[in-house]
């Protein structure tokens, strides 16, 4: 037996190379060595980390379009994480700005390198607002139990990653240009790792999920990925995209703040190029308004008309509406979503009286609104949802659950419905087949990223990223995390189904593991009552219909400026 095992290695040495029996890879650019990691069930699997998919956006390059990485001379090693792109994280609360320009690497990992397996390709893009967050904080030890190939991206962030001048000088959109970037290198080397570029997954949280949503829509994409899985964010949420011109107008404030000229645009840009880059992200302070809100100041936009390589050529209402919908799409919120905004305010008491005493002021701006409304128009906004929410009650502990509500509303779940609503439309009207599963997450294990954003002391419900603790390893949020036998049942739920859905389209296909999930998740074909699988615990996982029917029917009732609703676009046609 021993004998075997030897002839074996010898045989994956000559395969792959070996550096005292390090796996080794050689892509267009020059090879790569990498190094065996364990999964959480004690699978061992392959990674290499770090691996350049663009050359570094530095000097000239910072406001411009990624390029093909350069080429290397003898091995490197891809052992280690690079650097993340530079940002200053408010939602963790973080006083330094770490990370380099120098950042656009992805990390892949995979059961076996050069397998005859073709294996399905899973690619993740990080959340954080558009600001925050890198590839390296979320691990492969879970997902790497399954017979996947995973990728995890890095990607430019704030004005970095996302400045917009409305016309060529800064067209915007770098950050989702470098996802780009990142699948074509996918497509062309992900054979090499044993992945099959012919099934590739996008999936994606909070931004990360609004991500994958546009290039579900975006003409740069479409043929690099095969099905998409939007978690907590979709291309509709308020927070996801700057509309009626305030990309142009952030600009010009940055521009300010750096002692740079307003115009032309041209030498706006030019100028904001030979800015140190820490400085740049250090302004993120002046555009708060109140407390850290708006929360993301620059954001997703539509490109300059005629602009051959825009990713983004119209509002994503009118992509929805019109472009190809025919990628199989899994898409879900968490039930207190909005503790990601409730948590930090309900840390700071100054914070929650000013809610309750200056509504009209606060809520436009902390829900993003008053960027595409008028004075009067955001005073009517605010009127009704203070009601709606509160009726005559003060804002304070007792409301506190209804703070989380609106946020999660305002936020999430009315886009998220918006969203589905439309793919199912299109879908009953021009009968394209694509599916389209949709979740409601309602399971909270011992901790909650409510402690990361805000007061650890109170149980906000079912947080933002929540689901994340049972799809990645958890101990660099949460110190020495140990899973409950509970909570690896639920990881093992959630990793069967999004790995089905990568494998198939389907996330309980016929020969789903009952030990596993008994349910049969069903996709969604009622468009006046949308089916929604309900996650409620590892043993109670149920069909519902109709999520959240009065609270989506309220936020769809009102004139706000992001978009009109599905309904009304689709009257027409149905």
């Amino acid at each position: 037996m021993r004998t075997s095992c030897v002839l074996v290695l010898a045989a994956l040495c000559v395969g792959v190379g070996c550096h005292d029996n390090a796996p080794q890879v050689t892509v267009k650019q020059g090879s790569l060595r990498g190094h065996y990691l364990t999964s959480r069930k004690g699978r061992r699997f392959v990674g290499f980390q770090g691996v350049p998919y663009a050359k570094p956006p530095l000097g000239e390059m910072r406001f411009r379009n990624p390029e093909p990485p350069e080429s290397w001379v003898g091995v490197r090693e891809a052992t280690e994480y690079s650097p993340v792109c530079i940002q200053r994280s408010i939602f963790a609360k973080q006083i330094d700005i770490t990370g380099s320009e120098d950042c656009l690497y992805l990390n892949v990992f995979t059961p076996q390198v050069l397998s005859s397996l073709r294996m399905d390709v899973m690619v993740w893009f990080h959340g954080g607002g558009f600001v925050s967050g890198a590839g390296s904080f979320y691990g492969p030890e879970y997902l790497l139990d399954e017979d996947i190939v995973l990728v995890t991206v890095n990607y430019r962030l704030g004005p970095i990653g996302f400045l917009s001048t409305g016309d060529v000088a800064a067209p915007g959109n770098f950050g989702l240009k470098d996802q780009v970037a990142a699948l074509h290198w996918v497509h062309n080397n992900i054979e090499l790792f044993g992945g099959n570029p012919s099934s590739v997954t996008l999936f994606g949280e909070s931004a990360g999920g609004s991500s994958v949503h546009y290039h579900m829509l975006s003409p740069l994409s479409r043929g690099l990925f095969h099905r998409g899985i939007s978690q907590s964010g979709t291309a509709l949420c308020s927070w996801a995209f700057a509309a009626n011109g305030s990309s142009s107008h952030q600009a010009r404030k940055l521009a300010k703040l750096l002692d740079c000229p307003t115009s032309p645009n041209a030498g706006l840009v030019e100028c904001l190029r030979t800015k140190d880059a820490r400085d740049v992200i250090a302004t993120d302070k002046q555009f708060m308004e109140w407390d850290v809100d708006p929360l993301i100041p620059f954001k997703p936009v539509v490109e300059p008309t005629g602009l051959q390589d825009a990713f983004l050529p119209a509002e994503p209402l009118q992509l929805l509406q019109k472009g190809p919908l025919s990628i199989p799409w899994l898409t879900g919120i968490n039930s207190a979503d909005g503790a990601l905004k409730a948590a930090p305010i309900y840390e700071k008491a100054e914070l929650v009286a000013e809610l309750n005493s200056q509504f009209e002021r606060v809520a436009p701006i902390t829900m993003f609104y008053g960027e595409v409304s008028s004075p009067d128009v955001a005073a009517e906004i605010s009127q009704r949802i203070k009601s709606f929410y509160f009726k005559e009650q003060p804002i304070g502990n007792e409301t506190m659950h209804r703070v989380v509500d609106m946020y999660t509303d305002s936020f999430f779940s009315w886009a998220a419905n918006e969203a589905v609503h439309i793919h199912l439309s299109r879908n009953f009207v021009e009968g394209d087949g694509a599916s389209v599963y949709y979740y409601y997450f309602t399971y909270r294990g011992p901790h909650s990223y409510s402690e990361l954003f805000g007061d650890p002391t109170r149980d906000f419900g079912v947080c933002h990223a929540d689901e994340l603790i049972y799809l990645f390893p958890s101990a660099r949020v949460f110190g020495n995390f140990s899973a409950t036998p509970e909570e690896e049942q639920m990881t093992d739920c959630l990793i069967h189904m999004w790995t089905n859905f990568a494998h198939t389209g389907n996330p309980t296909p016929l020969d789903t593991k009952k030990d596993v999930m008994s349910t049969t998740w069903q996709p969604v074909t009622s468009i006046d009552n949308l089916e929604y699988l309900h996650i409620e615990s590892p043993s109670n996982i149920y069909m519902n219909s109709g999520l959240l029917k009065d609270r989506v029917r309220f936020w769809s009732s009102l004139p706000l400026g992001f978009t009109n609703t599905a309904r009304t676009l689709l009257r027409d046609e149905l």
